[in-house]
């Protein structure tokens, strides 16, 4: 079985820092990034990060093809910018320690990109590689500028390809609480978003910026109020599924819209539809999480951090609802800074570097793994496959 970095797990524990290159291509966005760790201090240190996002809106969505061709075309340009930034020319002293890639959860063939490049430089560079889930890139980068988010805490990762509620006690003990039954709350935003007549490659950032000046979206509107009937799906009895469902917001707008066509509104009504769109997504949320605590009130009992990452997290409405009705369970909210809530590969190395700071700088993936269509929070060591560097198996 072929393996990588037998070399240099015993001097990193003997160095003041060391030196990652991370690579994430699981979706539309590839990014490359380059991080300084100091493992007694703890300190990380962005020096350099790089993304190149495919332009999918005359296409309507993402077509997989589509993004693996962008990867191909985009990884190797973005790696030399890196290798321009670091000054990187594969000798000892300006090579990474480490290389940490995006496996899963994802696209397979944007995951094959960026795994496969990781392979190639980890066997030429002959340093270790590590395999990341992408979520868990989501849900520890907030650690990254706040060490004071310590475990256990609960996490809202909400995005175009997930939402899930996650309570984690450790880097790798994670347990999903509440999940989608359907399509994810970003998937339900960009969709309502295009049915109203927003257009682009990031819906959801628009249809925020277009409600944008809307103080209060159920102000008193007489077509609207009559009309356009909003759900709180699964929120009928407090026995109800503990589950987030999101596709019946582009339902109901449909249905309105089939009604009460956009030429028939007036501008106002257009970003009150909008404003009550988004509105009743993030109430759906809300209430779901709120289920969730009433329903498993000892899990949440020594819980007082909460974080809530992934792209829609940079919604500032969303922000603002999650600590005015959440602000009794928990005492204190955490969030990315608004260039880390979408995909970015700073999150995967940091993701990999709590991995690898947890296990002594003792562990790499085989370069025989392959990339994960699904791979779920709860299963984030059992599905590793890491190896020990001293050629033990865990």
């Amino acid at each position: 079985m072929l393996r990588c970095g037998q070399k240099t797990a015993f001097p990193i524990l003997q160095r003041r820092l060391y030196q990652v290159l991370a690579i994430e291509t699981s979706c539309d966005d590839t990014s490359v990034a380059w991080l300084d760790h100091e493992p007694q201090s703890q300190r990380t240190h962005i020096v350099k990060n790089v993304k190149s996002t495919l332009n999918s809106a005359a296409d309507g969505g993402i077509i997989p093809t589509a993004a693996h061709e962008h990867h191909q075309k985009s990884i190797g340009s973005l790696i030399r910018q890196i290798k321009e930034a670091t000054k990187l020319d594969g000798s000892v002293s300006r090579k990474p320690d480490l290389i940490c890639v995006t496996r899963g959860p994802g696209m397979l063939g944007s995951l094959s990109t960026g795994l496969t490049t990781a392979k190639a430089l980890s066997v030429a560079w002959d340093i270790p590689m590590i395999g990341v889930n992408h979520m868990l890139g989501h849900l520890i980068v907030p650690r990254l500028y706040d060490k004071s988010i310590r475990f256990p805490f609960v996490s809202l990762l909400v995005s175009g390809g997930h939402c899930i509620l996650v309570h984690s006690t450790g880097i790798t003990d994670h347990k999903i609480l509440c999940e989608s039954i359907d399509i994810a709350a970003g998937d339900s935003l960009d969709k309502c978003g295009r049915e109203i007549g927003l257009t682009g490659i990031m819906i959801g950032k628009s249809l925020n910026a277009f409600t944008n000046g809307i103080t209060d979206p159920w102000e008193k509107d007489e077509i609207l109020d009559a009309h356009c009937k909003l759900p709180n799906p699964l929120t009928k009895t407090n026995k109800s599924k503990i589950a987030f469902s999101f596709s019946p917001f582009i339902t109901a707008v449909k249905q309105f819209l089939s009604n009460h066509p956009l030429e028939t509104l007036t501008a106002k009504q257009h970003k009150l539809l909008g404003a009550r769109i988004q509105d009743s997504i993030f109430t759906h949320i809300i209430t779901k999480i709120r289920h969730t605590i009433q329903q498993n009130p000892e899990i949440f009992q020594d819980v007082n951090d909460f974080v809530c990452s992934g792209g829609v997290s940079a919604n500032d409405v969303l922000r603002g609802k999650l600590q005015d009705s959440l602000k009794p369970d928990f005492s204190n909210f955490h969030y990315p800074p608004l260039e880390l809530c979408t995909d970015n590969a700073v999150m995967i190395g940091y993701a990999g570097i709590e991995l690898y700071d947890k296990y002594n700088h003792n562990i790499s993936n085989n370069l025989d793994i392959l990339p994960l269509r699904k791979w779920s929070l709860e299963d984030i060591f059992t599905i590793s496959n890491f190896q020990r560097t001293d050629k033990e198996i865990f």
